[in-house]
Formats: structure tokens, C-alpha cells, sequence
């Protein structure tokens, strides 16, 4: 039996156990992943997982057949630094999500995009009315529906199919279908 230097050097660094998922094995809200995990891929096997904390790209797993893999960080943006860094960095950017300012600038933001996205189907709903009554939609009683203005909950709804229509010279007549449309 051979010295295996991977072998010694995670007899000595800390670790868990962690269950092998298809995207591989998370540990410190890190994603890593190897090739050589993907026999065990969907069997949700735990493994023990042994981390370098002075570089946190990558760890070593210990499949469950008691191979030890080197996997490579899979979340973006982590760049080679040691994991208290790491740590300090995730609560230095939660901070930051918890800052007053910040979150009423956020909560106008999401205020202003709901309002206008209101606008928007609101004239979407206009625009679309006004098609179907220039097209001469024969399916449409006189009186069009309003957006205040719903059908009852059981009211079944009938969808009325148009024969096949003949061409007219050069052009094909279209068909005109009844939409139906769900807010």
C-alpha cells in the first residue's frame, strides 16, 4: 500500500457529513461537483465531506465507495480566499439587505415596477378590445365584457369553432377564434 498524499491531508482537515445530491454536496452555502460523484448521482447517499478552510474552492468527498475525490466549487462568483473570509463576506452582504434605506429603496422600486406592469396589461386589455371589434369578431355579443365584470365560478365556457372557409382570390380568409384569457 502506497502513500496517498490526498489521503493524509484530509485525515487533518475538518468535515461533515453531508447527503450527495444531483447537484453534488453542499457545505458552508457552497455547491461543489466532480465527475466522479455521478455513480452515486439520485441514491441521496451521505458522504463525508473534509474542507481546507484556508481555500474554500475546493473539497474533499468520500464517495461511498471509499474513494477520495477532489470537487471543484460550482457557485459563481467564489473566488480563492479562506472561508472565514468567505463567512465574513456573506454577513458583511446580509447586512446590507437589512439596511432601512436600502430596503425602502427596494420596496418604492417593486412598488413602481408592480404599478407599471398594472398599466401595461391594463392597455394590453384595451388595445386587444379594440382589435377584436375592428376584426367584426362574430362571437362577441355587442356589449364588450369589462375588467370589473366576470363570469360566475361555475359558469361553464363553450368554445364555437369556425368551418373551413374557402379562399377568396388570392388571400385565405382567416379564422377567427374565441380567446379565452385568464387575469
Amino acid at each position: 500500500m502506497g502513500f496517498d498524499p490526498l489521503e493524509f491531508l484530509a485525515a487533518f482537515l475538518p468535515g461533515d457529513y453531508r447527503v450527495l445530491t444531483r447537484t453534488g454536496v453542499e457545505i458552508n452555502n457552497l455547491q461543489y461537483w466532480s465527475d466522479a460523484l455521478s455513480p452515486w448521482v439520485g441514491q441521496r447517499k451521505k458522504v463525508l465531506v473534509t474542507y481546507d478552510p484556508r481555500d474554500i474552492t475546493f473539497v474533499y468527498v468520500r464517495t461511498p465507495g471509499g474513494v477520495l475525490v477532489r470537487c471543484s466549487v460550482t457557485t459563481l462568483g467564489v473566488p480563492a480566499i479562506s472561508l472565514a473570509e468567505w463567512q465574513s463576506r456573506r454577513r458583511y452582504e446580509d447586512s446590507l439587505g437589512k439596511d432601512p434605506e436600502r430596503v425602502a429603496r427596494r420596496h418604492a422600486s417593486m412598488r413602481r415596477n408592480d404599478e407599471r406592469v398594472a398599466e401595461l396589461k391594463a392597455s394590453r386589455r384595451v388595445r386587444r378590445r379594440r382589435a377584436t371589434e375592428a376584426a367584426g369578431d362574430r362571437f362577441r355579443s355587442v356589449s364588450t365584457p369589462t375588467a370589473e365584470r366576470s363570469l360566475p365560478v361555475d359558469t361553464a365556457v363553450h368554445i364555437v369553432t369556425e368551418p373551413e372557409l374557402e379562399p377568396v382570390g388570392d388571400i385565405t380568409s382567416i379564422r377567427i377564434y374565441e380567446i379565452d384569457t385568464y387575469e
